[in-house]
């Protein structure tokens, strides 16, 4: 069974600069500097038509994790994420991720609506978690996607402040 949220996040940037930040590799080198305690690292970034591709490897502490993951884990874990951003059409950019927690039953993916309004950037992401443990999946997929949600606005500050010192 899989969780589905909802999770809206605003950047204090126009949505040209949104998208020129997430079609950058240097922008992806400074998210998984930045996102997490533990630096992850860019595996692969690709310029694709109008748009982009980022592949993250991503390492997220036992800290950050809800108490449910961390009484069942012993170590950080480790993600791999993969990003893709549409061109920039009429205003609006489309994304979508996946992202799947290397050595546990942990995954989740999404699709995200970014879109401008003058000096401000809305990011509308629509994320779907699945913890694939019998019985227990259930009740930690909310707190899973809960911690999910603090990632997107915690990556949302990040957009601004690297958009704030390199464009």
């Amino acid at each position: 069974m899989a969780t589905r949220s909802e999770t809206t996040v605003t950047i204090n940037q126009p949505v040209e600069k949104v998208h020129a930040a997430l079609t950058n590799e240097e922008f992806w080198k400074f998210d998984v500097a930045n996102l997490s305690p533990e630096p992850g690292e860019v595996h692969e970034y690709a310029a694709t038509d109008g748009g982009g591709e980022a592949t993250l490897f991503e390492v997220l502490p036992l800290e950050v994790l809800p108490e449910a993951v961390r009484s069942m884990i012993s170590q950080a874990l480790k993600v791999k994420r993969v990003v893709t951003v549409g061109p920039l059409e009429d205003g609006n950019v489309n994304l979508d991720y996946t992202a799947d927690v290397k050595g546990t039953p942990v995954s989740y993916e999404g699709e995200g609506t970014v879109s401008g309004d003058g000096e401000t950037t809305t990011i509308d992401y629509d994320n779907e978690v699945s913890v694939n443990i019998p019985f227990m999946g259930d009740a930690i997929e909310p707190k899973v996607s809960e911690a999910l949600g603090e990632i997107l606005e915690n990556e949302a500050k990040l957009i601004e402040q690297w958009i704030g010192d390199n464009l």
